[in-house]
Order: C-alpha cells, then structure tokens, then sequence
C-alpha cells in the first residue's frame, strides 16, 4: 500500500486503543471467581447484539448493549449479581479506570505530526467517548471522534463506514481505518471501501481470522503503524 494514497486516519476504540481484558479483574473484584470467561462471554454478547440490532432495526445506545451483555454473561456463568454491581462493574470498565495500551498517544501523535488526519470510529455513544479520549489523553490530538451513534446503526454496517468518510471530508478510498482485536471491524470497513490496518497486538493475542480479505496492513501497535505510513 503506498502511504500517499492516505489522507485521513480512522481508528477504533475499544480493542484498538482500550484494553477490554480489564473487565476480567473488575468481574474479579466483585466475587466472579471465574472472570475470564465471563468476561468473554461479556464481550462477545454485547458486540452479537450490536450486529442484531442492525438487522432487526432496534438501535439502542451502546452503553445498553454492554449492560445486557454484562446480565447475559454473569447469568450463563451462574451468577447473580444485583443491578447496582452490575452498574458498578461496568462503570469500572467503561468510565472510571479504562486501560489504555501505553502506544496509543504518542503513537497517533506521530500519526498526525506526519501530517495525518486522524479519527476515532467507535460503536461507543458521544458519552463513552468524552470518557474514552480523555483516558487516553488525545482529546487535543485527534481531530474528532465518530460515533455510531450518529447514524443508529453499528459495525460493520457500510454505512458507519461511509458516514466517517463524509464526516471526515475524505474521499473513502483515501482512509486508512485501523481495529485491533476482531476482523469484523476491518472487514466493515474494506467493505465500504477503506484501505485497514489491523493491529494485532502481542499483549492481546487475538487469533487470524479468515472469513473476510486480508488487511491492508498488520502491525503490533500504533508506533509500527506510524513507521509504515510515515
């Protein structure tokens, strides 16, 4: 891929710039004995009714996503917490201490010191996101943040994808989208006619998948991704 042919950087949220493994010692804390699982569990319920709710036209803010995934989880598992940890828990994960992956702001930094525009594309409602670019101190380094929010509609619907383009001002063949955990974010997004990068982190250990083509890019982190387009 030639890097003159990007103008604009889009990249998602959680996964790529916020480490989701933090809700197992946040499950920990409040008595779930086994919180990996549950929290796997978690994730891939909430990200499952998100995909649904595209297709059966029931948006709901994302927040309420994760919490009907967090119920869903901790019951499948065995647990019966009441509303107020559940709310608590979440809480932890999702606003008070988001864990961060410690390339994130120098490496968009870099990012737009060569002169790129840069996004954040996120599932995430408009108040996750203050959350979330504040946690990663980058409020002041990308241009704005991109919210499905914005069109009721989540990943990987084409239609994010070409909202951002839109919102961006960019030509979408022009964008450079970059997801870490999952393919499916990479996928919606080459779909829609994006060039993607996927950030496979060794941190998080995210298997390949293969249903869909392969990114443009693959790199470990947003340093290796600043080499290659810089």
């Amino acid at each position: 891929m030639d890097p003159d042919t990007i103008e604009t950087v889009t990249v998602d949220s959680y996964t790529t710039l916020v480490d989701v493994g933090s809700q197992a010692p946040a499950l920990a804390a409040h008595g779930v004995e086994d919180a990996d699982a549950v929290s796997d569990t978690w994730r891939s319920q909430y990200i499952l009714y998100s995909t649904i709710a595209g297709e059966i036209d029931a948006y709901r803010p994302f927040e309420e996503l994760i919490e009907m995934g967090l119920s869903y989880a901790l019951e499948a598992h065995g647990y019966d917490l009441p509303r107020e940890e559940r709310a608590a828990i979440q809480r932890t994960v999702y606003e008070e201490e988001l864990s961060v992956f410690p390339d994130v702001a120098d490496g968009i930094g870099r990012l737009v010191d060569a002169g790129y525009d840069v996004y954040v594309l996120s599932n995430g409602s408009p108040e996750m996101l203050t959350h979330l670019l504040a946690a990663a101190d980058i409020e002041d380094v990308v241009e704005d943040a991109i919210s499905a929010d914005e069109v009721r509609t989540y990943k990987p619907d084409r239609e994010l994808y070409r909202h951002a383009a839109a919102r961006t001002g960019t030509p979408i063949g022009r964008i450079l989208h970059a997801s870490g955990g999952g393919m499916r974010d990479v996928w919606g997004a080459n779909a829609a006619g994006m060039r993607t990068a996927w950030l496979a982190r060794p941190s998080v250990g995210a298997p390949r998948e293969s249903l869909g083509p392969e990114p443009d890019l693959v790199v470990e982190d947003f340093h290796e991704l600043a080499d290659r387009l810089v």
